[in-house]
């Protein structure tokens, strides 16, 4: 009997070692999540427009929280003006997405379904045209201030 009750205290130990062990990764796990959590909220984008017409803030959602029109963007038509600030948007958006997504890779790791999941949610924002973020002075002809010639 002493036997049964040793291989029954063995198990019962072990059992809660695997417990505690899961318990503790679960809660390193947590406060990792905690962490980029906060990392993420705190992200912002800042970006200008080629020729600094505008310079546009975004949130880490993507949502406009600065937009600067400079003398130069003053100096667009309306309709010019509107295709350069939606462009910069986008490339804030795609900026602050990419940020997002570094992040999100370096703490769960490329494999993980959550990085699949969050990664792809920023994919509203689409990639900036070449890589490039609104602020490089190498455009290629796409984007929206280079219009009518403007150069």
């Amino acid at each position: 009997m002493d036997q049964s009750q040793d291989a029954i205290d063995q198990a019962a130990a072990a059992a809660k070692a695997r417990f505690e062990a899961m318990a503790h990764d679960a809660m390193a796990r947590a406060e990792r999540d905690r962490e980029l959590a906060a990392k993420v909220q705190a992200m912002t984008a800042t970006v200008s427009s080629r020729r600094g017409e505008a310079t546009v803030v975004v949130d880490h959602g993507g949502r406009v929280t600065d937009l600067r029109i400079s003398d130069r963007g003053m100096e667009l038509s309306a309709d010019d003006l509107s295709r350069v600030l939606l462009e910069t948007i986008r490339q804030a958006g795609a900026t602050v997405g990419q940020s997002v997504g570094n992040a999100v890779r370096e703490s769960w790791g490329d494999d993980s379904p959550e990085t699949a999941r969050t990664v792809s949610s920023y994919d509203v924002f689409g990639a900036a045209p070449g890589g490039d973020t609104a602020g490089s002075s190498d455009g290629d002809g796409r984007f929206p201030w280079n219009i009518r010639g403007r150069s």
